[in-house]
């Protein structure tokens, strides 16, 4: 898995959008309606670092770091502590990502 391939599952989930997020392009939800707010963000890559973090809920995030303790971490910051998860891409399959990324787009809609 890498960032590019990413980049593309995420917006091709559908409703989603790209925007730059402090200089990383991140994904979110697209605005229900034309000029409206946009929905909650689902991801955010690390292109240097070649990670992406999917945000979640802490549930989400404890059974994804059981499945897979090597591609998948609580973000070191009090985000990871509500459920912002660094998934390491080359560590992880595409179904293996993309599985997490649907995760992280259903948690969005809530």
């Amino acid at each position: 898995m890498n960032v590019e391939e990413a980049r593309q599952l995420a917006l091709s989930l559908g409703n989603v959008e790209e925007y730059d997020h402090f200089g990383k392009p991140a994904y979110r939800l697209a605005p229900k309606l034309a000029g409206g707010k946009p929905g909650r963000t689902l991801m955010t890559l690390w292109l240097d670092e070649r990670h992406a973090v999917l945000m979640l809920d802490v549930e989400l995030q404890t059974k994804l770091i059981e499945s897979n303790s090597e591609a998948f971490r609580p973000h070191p910051t009090k985000w990871g502590a509500k459920g912002a998860t660094i998934a390491e891409l080359n560590k992880l399959t595409p179904q293996g990502f993309e599985q997490a990324l649907r995760a992280a787009h259903t948690h969005a809609q809530r």
